[in-house]
């Protein structure tokens, strides 16, 4: 169940071919702990937040998050909560995914990347569990629908694969959707962010029919993301 809008699956149709240019990580991606709170809003109107805690070990790197939104379906106010958990070896290649929405309708999902085959277990909102499995390449990065953080993950991604323009592979767990973006550094600007401007690092992340901003500090935190075609954006609260 997705109550904002289909971020990934509708707004970014994947291309499922081969990244244009291929190459590992000349070495680890860099210290990625942060947490933090992302303010989110749709159309200009507050509709909830995300927190978050991205936190690594000699071993592997664990993201979590709780998300809280509060907003209009079919004319009647929805809560939900969702709590995404990720589990990383220390090149970010993603161990386990788990995904668990509360609220007037509840449903869970997890995916294990350990094998051959990623094998994912859906639990629908009426109980029923589908299994499914994937062919996914071992770097595919995790993306999933409405989870900001993750993002976070994308740009040390990026980063270790020494910036510029990359391509990358992903899978979004909640619509059983791989494919293929492009990261592409589009240089400084002064941004106006929590009433004051800051000179942050622009990103722009790019599928086959649209495009997402990303804007990073010097630590590469994100501090402001946009989805412009549907009226998206979550800023970091101070």
């Amino acid at each position: 169940m997705i109550l904002l809008p289909r971020l990934l699956a509708g707004f970014l149709a994947f291309s499922v071919g081969a990244p244009a240019q291929e190459k590992a990580p000349k070495a680890g991606p860099a210290n990625v702990d942060d947490e933090g709170v992302f303010l989110i809003s749709l159309a200009g109107q507050p509709v909830g937040t995300e927190k978050f805690r991205i936190h690594s070990s000699q071993s592997k790197v664990v993201a979590q998050g709780e998300i809280r939104l509060n907003i209009e379906q079919n004319g009647k106010k929805v809560t939900m909560q969702s709590f995404p958990d990720l589990v990383l070896d220390p090149q970010l290649n993603p161990v386990t995914y788990t995904w668990n929405q509360k609220g007037q309708q509840s449903s869970r999902l997890e995916v294990d990347f350990g094998g051959k085959f990623a094998k994912a277990r859906y639990t629908t909102t009426d109980g029923k569990e589908d299994d499914r499995d994937f062919e996914l390449p071992k770097d595919v990065a995790v993306l999933d629908d409405n989870v900001v953080h993750h993002y976070q993950l994308i740009v040390a991604r990026f980063q270790a694969l020494g910036g510029g323009k990359q391509s990358l592979r992903v899978f979004v767990p909640q619509e059983a959707l791989p494919g293929l973006l492009t990261v592409e550094d589009m240089g400084n600007a002064a941004i106006p962010i929590n009433g004051a401007t800051a000179n942050l690092r622009h990103l722009q992340i790019t599928t086959d029919v649209t495009y997402i901003d990303v804007w990073v500090d010097d630590q590469q935190r994100i501090e402001r993301f946009s989805v412009p075609q549907a009226q998206l954006e979550a800023v970091r609260k101070k």
